[in-house]
């Protein structure tokens, strides 16, 4: 378990600040999300019956995701804490291959769930505490794959708030609405799109 100095966008201020971006998700930051994030979203959902109403990801138990994953050699998790709060998660695997023409069949590494924070987002806070959470995630996906030979390729599928993060401001590849997982649109990243999406963003 390692943990590397991040920065985050302070929203109030503009101003950058240091984070922990850590590559295991350990049984403090999920005490984090127990005791504060999930009671933040209960919150917010509290009184909204209407599905659409809630963040599509307002169900998900991270105790429960990285309980049963935890175990698994593929898969690989992550925090981001900042000013002792847990502000972002991500479950990734390596065991899948990629689709797209020309990378069709090549390793890559799928990010399996990903979110920031409820105190992070406009939808549910008005203006958030943080930016950058989502960004820093995902250069660590492509970092992971980095790692392990398969040159910056990633792919996931998006839910529908997220789908315009991940291809404009990831500049992923919009595969449409897969069949085989929910109609969730599929993304893909080249390993050319990792190296542009790491050098815009300063990543050597």
């Amino acid at each position: 378990m390692t943990r590397s100095t991040v920065y985050l966008r302070r929203s109030v201020t503009g101003k950058l600040v240091h984070a922990s971006l850590w590559d295991t998700v350990t049984d403090g930051h999920l005490k984090l999300w127990s005791t504060t994030w999930r009671p933040a979203m209960a919150a917010h959902c509290a009184g909204r019956s209407p599905l659409q109403d809630k963040p599509e990801d307002s169900h998900w138990d991270w105790q429960a995701k990285i309980d049963h994953w935890r175990p698994l050699l593929a898969y690989h998790s992550f925090a981001i804490v900042c000013a002792r709060e847990l502000q972002g998660l991500m479950l990734a695997q390596d065991i899948m291959s990629a689709r797209l023409p020309g990378q069709a069949g090549k390793a890559m590494v799928y990010v399996e769930y990903l979110a920031t924070a409820p105190w992070n987002r406009s939808e549910i806070s008005g203006t958030p505490r943080y930016q950058g959470v989502g960004t820093v995630l995902m250069a660590s996906a492509i970092q992971l794959s980095l790692d392990l030979g398969y040159k910056g390729r990633i792919a996931l599928h998006a839910l529908s708030a997220a789908e315009g993060f991940y291809r404009d401001r990831c500049g992923m590849i919009d595969m449409g609405p897969d069949s085989n997982y929910h109609d969730l649109r599929y993304f893909e990243m080249t390993e050319v799109q990792a190296a542009v999406f790491r050098q815009e963003r300063g990543t050597k």
